[in-house]
């Protein structure tokens, strides 16, 4: 009987086995790989999803892409954000038959196990230097850097003279308190003694600092704001949460970029000579420098601080003019001889100057107010008040404003305080404003500051049918 010998069909199902083993290991392979990469490509397109939720009224009032945590429900955890970015996820794994008669089987049967906010940027965080630096990249974007030597010049002559210190404040003080210790007293034909009044024509000037009449004088536009809030609910008035600050790759503003924040901060806020249209406070800038919960002591304190920075600097002026230092010289010296105390002279001189430069303030800070501009240093060209007309605290007329001729508009003094105020406080009023302003809008009734984030990290696990489980972190946020 003739055998067969089974050599190859043995050498053939071996090799055979092998083969199916790497085929199906290829194909194990490709299904992760498959895995991996669907999961990449809709993991961003989930995040540029979540991206795409930006609060509008952030971007229509002030140009910022932020995302509100709690999407108008006041809450300020992750929990919703890890929610619509899975949701999106999801929605993305699906395969959609449309109208096809047959049942699409789905190979990779991909499923999301968890999404975790790891760390995001906060528009509050570090007193609001993220936000701030959201804001120079748009102003960067828009302007490049512009030049800002003529603002820069004034608010570093204002902080190296010291115009917004309280020098001419006890100068006068002092002074007053020196003439007040002169003993006036003489004795009369009867032998009784009585005290000289001294009649120091600054004292009528000097007994309208700080009065609401002063700012009547300087504010004759009819209806003044009378806007007022509750700062309480505000962001600088309240705890509010803290994020992990810049995530990396971004950068603190400089000093220079600080200067288009400030910008930024003219262009998107009203103040007393451009209202914000539909602003629950109408003076913003104002609100800025001084914190009050109402226009009108915003615009008081502001123009009281303007007073103080004009009256140094027209001061400045008045001992370097030796015209005007003569002519009240010789007002004190005549004052001086009619009451007899000879002694009075250089501190009844003195207080004139002092009445004559704050007389001359009070001229400047209207002229302003009233679109007008004003020196930061004037001259004899520029100087408006004479002393007569300073001692009767009598501004100038209408038509004779253009003799302070060129200068700082109301705009360019509000930005040269803002220059020289305190970063972090401004940027915290700035954000009250904002949180003010967007809750009068439909929706955002309950928004706050502090639950906005423009960048985040997210972890991603997603497990699919064969159980290789893929884990992803992205970074998404608004670049510029």
């Amino acid at each position: 009987m003739k055998s067969f010998k089974g050599e190859i069909t043995v050498f053939l199902s071996l090799v055979l086995i092998v083969l199916l083993s790497l085929l199906f290991a290829i194909i194990e392979a490709a299904k992760d790989n498959g895995a991996d990469f669907q999961t990449e490509c809709v993991t961003d397109m989930a995040m540029q999803s979540a991206l795409a939720e930006y609060n509008k009224e952030a971007l229509e009032q002030y140009e910022l892409f932020l995302i509100d945590l709690g999407y108008g429900r006041g809450e300020g955890d992750y929990s919703l954000l890890e929610e619509h970015i899975q949701n999106y996820m999801q929605d993305n794994f699906q395969i959609e038959t449309g109208i096809m008669p047959v049942k699409i089987r789905d190979l990779l049967e991909l499923n999301t196990e968890y999404v975790t906010i790891m760390e995001a940027s906060g528009a509050a965080d570090l007193s609001g230097m993220v936000l701030e630096r959201k804001a120079v990249d748009y102003m960067l974007d828009r302007y490049g850097i512009p030049d800002f030597q003529k603002i820069c010049s004034a608010s570093a002559a204002v902080e190296q003279e010291g115009f917004l210190g309280s020098a001419m404040e006890e100068k006068r003080l002092a002074n007053e308190q020196k003439i007040d210790e002169v003993d006036t007293t003489v004795e009369d034909e009867d032998g009784k003694r009585h005290k000289v009044p001294v009649h120091n024509p600054a004292d009528g000037v000097n007994s309208r600092r700080g009065s609401m009449g002063i700012l009547k004088i300087i504010t004759e536009k009819e209806g003044i704001s009378d806007r007022e809030t509750d700062l309480r609910s505000c962001l600088s008035h309240r705890n509010y949460t803290k994020r992990d600050g810049f995530l990396q790759g971004e950068q603190m503003v400089s000093d220079t970029e600080d200067m288009l924040f400030q910008k930024y901060l003219m262009e998107t806020c009203g103040y007393y000579t451009k209202e914000k249209e539909g602003a629950l406070l109408t003076y913003q800038i104002e609100y800025i420098l001084s914190g009050k919960s109402s226009d009108l002591e915003n615009l008081r304190t502001v123009v009281n601080r303007l007073l103080i920075l004009r009256e140094a600097a027209n001061f400045v002026y008045l001992i370097c003019d030796t015209d005007k230092k003569a002519e009240a010289e010789s007002l004190a010296m005549t004052l001086s001889a009619v009451i007899l105390f000879p002694e009075l002279k250089d501190l009844i001189q003195l207080s004139i100057l002092i009445g004559w430069a704050y007389a001359e303030s009070v001229n400047d800070v209207k002229i302003l107010l009233e679109n007008g501009k004003v020196p930061l240093l004037k001259s004899s060209e520029s100087w408006c008040l004479s002393l007569q007309d300073a001692m009767k605290l009598k501004v100038c007329k209408r038509e004779e404003k253009e003799r302070s001729g060129g200068g700082l508009s109301y705009e360019e003094y509000l930005h040269l305080l803002l220059a020289v105020m305190d970063r972090e406080e401004r940027n915290l009023r700035f954000m009250d404003l904002m949180e003010m302003d967007i809750r009068q809008t439909k929706g955002n009734e309950l928004f706050c500051i502090d639950h906005c984030i423009h960048s985040f990290t997210a972890e991603i696990a997603v497990s699919a049918g064969n159980n290789h489980t893929s884990i992803i972190k992205r970074t998404a946020g608004y670049q510029k």
